[in-house]
């Protein structure tokens, strides 16, 4: 695929690095470790990824198969902290009142924590690392507007995640093998994780801090209207390229690798770009195989306007908050409760905690659930049309 790279370089020194460590190493894959089948099916299948893009992929060309039915329950249903009742609501019931009426809004995320529950954690903690990738882009033109070649807009990121005291410093060897909580690392203990005793405890496993608030994304959507994808994927960095990749920009970090090191922030990218952006982590995640799925969902509709939900009524409905994405799998061990718990500083906790009881509280809110918190800013555009 030929990469728009005035885009890169805008981007950023790190994204035009990233692409051009992302060539070489995906000239590596062609004669190497084997690749996960059901991954290349979900970038090239579920995201829409070329086929000759992706190690593998041409494989999946006539083929009905895709990520298995397991996977599918690891699509994210997004959960709103309505400001309103101070508790959580799915996001088909944030009221049309409550959206912009029209025109188009500037809307930024940030991804603020994550909590897996005790059996995820016991998952992730026998991986050495993971991964995580979010975008969001406007959504195309219709067929009759005038504007229909303007190739669309998007903003995404791709970061590596460490469980349990993280990987090790930038200045020393990372090794890449499996690692656990009693691993050495670039930090002094855990510092940037939850309590440890939190991270034992049998109702809920280990929080990861994910972006700063400096780190967040933003993008315009004309209408209002847009799509968002979503990876988060556990995966051992023991002879893939994934664990090559990590250690670059590793070694690159200013400071020690601790629970989050973004690797790929692309602020405004054409579709062209962002699909090589959606085959580089698809290479990387199914070289080698050996990963697990986190939460993963095709691109799914989004709307910030009470105009832009008549053309998509199905759309994930956003409003200026905080939200929470959880596997649809785990949707049973939370609906009961969406009344009692509330967002705060990113966990969820119950309704009567204050932000002295947060780090009490979480690890028992919630125990089957795990969670990605999202904070979400929408406001109408600032920006001149055309």
């Amino acid at each position: 695929m030929k990469l728009d790279r005035r885009d890169l370089l805008l981007s950023g020194p790190a994204a035009f690095l990233g692409f051009q460590l992302a060539e070489s190493l995906r000239a590596q894959a062609q004669n190497a470790a084997p690749v996960d089948n059901d991954v290349v099916n979900f970038w090239v299948r579920g995201m829409g990824v070329p086929a000759n893009t992706i190690v593998g992929g041409e494989r999946t060309r006539g083929r009905q198969t895709g990520p298995t039915v397991s996977d599918y329950g690891r699509e994210p249903l997004f959960l709103h902290h309505d400001p309103d009742t101070d508790s959580l609501i799915t996001t088909d019931q944030i009221p049309t009142q409550k959206l912009l009426p029209a025109g188009a809004t500037d809307v930024s995320f940030q991804l603020v924590r994550m909590r897996l529950n005790a059996a995820d954690d016991q998952k992730f903690k026998d991986y050495s690392s993971g991964g995580i990738y979010v975008d969001l882009q406007q959504a195309p033109a219709p067929q009759t507007s005038v504007l229909q070649d303007v190739e669309t807009l998007a903003s995404s990121v791709f970061s590596a995640i460490f469980p349990q005291g993280g990987a090790k410093s930038s200045g020393g060897k990372s090794g890449g093998g499996k690692s656990s909580g009693g691993g050495k690392t670039g930090a002094k203990g855990n510092s940037f994780f939850a309590p440890q005793a939190a991270a034992s405890s049998p109702a809920g496993g280990a929080a990861v801090p994910l972006q700063q608030a400096k780190q967040a994304q933003s993008i315009t959507l004309p209408n209002g209207v847009g799509r968002t994808s979503f990876a988060c994927f556990a995966k051992d960095r023991k002879k893939t390229l994934f664990g090559k990749f990590v250690d670059v920009f590793g070694e690159l970090a200013a400071s020690p690798m601790l629970s989050y090191l973004p690797m790929l922030s692309l602020p405004a990218v054409g579709a062209s770009t962002l699909n090589a952006v959606r085959s580089l982590v698809g290479n990387l995640q199914a070289h080698g195989q050996n990963q697990q799925w986190i939460l993963m969902s095709p691109p799914l509709d989004v709307t910030t306007t009470a105009q832009g939900l008549q053309n998509a009524p199905d759309a994930v409905r956003l409003r200026p908050g905080n939200y929470v994405a959880i596997p649809k799998e785990q949707s049973d061990a939370i609906k009961n409760q969406l009344a009692k718990l509330k967002v705060l500083d990113g966990f969820l906790v119950p309704k009567e905690a204050t932000a002295l009881d947060v780090y009490d509280a979480y690890p028992t809110a919630a125990p089957g659930v795990s969670y990605i918190t999202l904070s979400v800013g929408v406001q109408p555009s600032k920006k001149k049309a055309g």
